[in-house]
């Protein structure tokens, strides 16, 4: 009988052996997978709170700060000049235009057959100027005058701009 116990426990002890020497590699991987976890997660939180801090001074609180006057966008766009078109597609013509402090930005002049209400039209325009990607075109802001609605962009001379609207050449 000792002998049969002899065996069970040498086997026992190999086999604890061969547990350990699967257990610690797996132990030690996720130990180094939960720190590689948490310091990227520090390092986004702490870009993105580089990112709000830039953007506190230029937050968008209303509708009202994203406004353009209508004789601003006519005269930066020399009264939507056929020179200055840039593009036309299904939602409109884009206008290619310099504002008075020398910015450039293209407008885009929605068609009228849009379909769109003012209130709608508004709603939408404070959250397309929040998104902010590096594929897509910064929206400055909008132009409503009468049946008109213009979305001012900033001016980027690539071949192509994405816009949260359609995609237009420029």
């Amino acid at each position: 009988m000792s002998m049969m116990h002899a065996v069970v426990a040498g086997g026992s002890k190999m086999s604890s052996l061969t547990i350990l020497a699967i257990v610690i590699p797996i132990a030690v991987a996720v130990v180094l997978f939960l720190v590689g976890f948490c310091f990227s997660r520090r390092r986004a939180m702490k870009k993105y709170n580089m990112v709000s801090e830039e953007n506190v001074g230029n937050e968008i609180k209303t509708i009202e700060s994203l406004q353009f006057d209508w004789d601003t966008i006519e005269a930066a766009t020399n009264k939507f000049s056929d020179d200055n078109k840039t593009g036309e597609g299904g939602f409109g013509v884009v206008y290619k235009g310099t504002l008075f402090n020398g910015r450039q930005i293209a407008v885009k002049r929605l068609s009228k057959s849009s379909g769109q209400g003012a209130v709608e039209f508004k709603n939408e325009i404070l959250v397309v100027a929040k998104l902010q990607h590096r594929n897509l075109v910064r929206l400055l802001g909008f132009c409503l005058e009468g049946e008109d609605k213009l979305l001012v962009y900033e001016y980027v001379t690539t071949k192509a701009l994405i816009t949260f609207y359609s995609v237009w050449p420029i």
